[in-house]
């Protein structure tokens, strides 16, 4: 703390407007720097900073589109020969199912490509 050498009224109220002055910055400061703690803390922020390092990896990208495909196909193959009618369904779609998905983990890249294609050509024609 500083000592400071107060003479007569004036120098009084001039040092205690600089002292209000000092505490409203430093309160100022404080806010922001809680604000930064709490984000940082979040969940939120942390499942998102996480999602943002994760996506950035080329691998997990190609991990993710390929269970993508699978999910999606897998969706498609039940809508369509409806695994819940009957056994044959049932059977069918297992098989259906286990031969997209060795085709589509043995072509994920050029599937990926040609749908990445499809979707730039058609947002650029819109």
């Amino acid at each position: 703390m500083e000592n400071i050498k107060i003479t007569n009224h004036a120098q009084l109220q001039l040092h205690i407007m600089h002292l209000k002055s000092k505490k409203l910055s430093q309160e100022i400061e404080l806010k922001h720097s809680v604000k930064e703690f709490v984000y940082s803390i979040s969940p939120l922020s942390i499942v998102k900073d996480s999602l943002h390092s994760l996506v950035q990896d080329k691998e997990v990208r190609m991990d993710m589109a390929k269970v993508g495909l699978n999910l999606g196909a897998n969706f498609l193959i039940d809508k369509v020969v409806g695994r819940s009618r009957s056994i044959k369904g049932f059977l069918s779609s297992i098989l259906i199912e286990k031969i997209s998905s060795s085709f589509i983990n043995g072509n994920a890249s050029s599937i990926i490509s040609g749908i990445s294609k499809i979707i730039h050509s058609g947002s650029k024609s819109s």
